[in-house]
């Protein structure tokens, strides 16, 4: 591990200027979350779904770990984005997060259109892509995105790869750190 944070740098990912841009989600409370909700906070991003029964149980499962390591940490949250909002409404998701006793202000687990997920994974996370086969439905990826405070993305870690998420782990507070 490596002492001093002081000396990791992490690039700024995407075009020049590229930030996240404008959303209107709810999390599983309910609750209205926009990209405002970005601002001041380093935010890990996935893409799931609850009715997943491939690699989504085992991500969340290293979730879970990044979470339960730093759920204490003042301005770290999680945004898991669900790839079938058709199913996955605020009560499913609101179930689905009790299993990992997840705190909804760090935690969220987050439904809305369809295509505003899909479009805010590609153009503005860099994440996933679209699966011709699945007559344009969108593809979920095992990949996080790291957003930090001024909603920009940081790094991109394989959440299947338990070294990525201790990687991760030791990352966030490092990007806590940054002004």
């Amino acid at each position: 591990i490596n002492t001093d944070i002081s000396k990791k740098h992490f690039p700024i990912l995407g075009n020049p200027g590229h930030v996240i841009g404008s959303f209107s989600l709810k999390d599983q409370d309910g609750a209205s979350v926009t990209e405002k909700d970005l601002n001041d906070k380093v935010t890990v991003v996935e893409y799931f779904y609850t009715t997943c029964p491939g690699i989504c149980p085992r991500m969340n499962a290293n979730m879970d770990k990044l979470y339960k390591a730093l759920k204490n940490r003042s301005g770290f949250q999680i945004f898991s984005y669900t790839i079938n909002a058709s199913y996955d409404k605020v009560p499913v998701m609101k179930k689905y997060s009790e299993q990992y006793d997840a705190d909804s202000k760090i935690w969220k687990f987050l439904t809305g259109p369809q295509q505003e997920i899909n479009n805010l994974a590609i153009n503005d996370y860099l994440l996933g892509a679209v699966d011709s086969t699945l007559s344009s439905q969108f593809a979920h990826t095992q990949w996080w995105a790291l957003v930090d405070q001024q909603r920009r993305i940081r790094g991109f870690y394989d959440g299947l790869k338990i070294e990525d998420v201790k990687r991760l782990e030791e990352d966030i507070p490092v990007l806590l750190a940054e002004d």
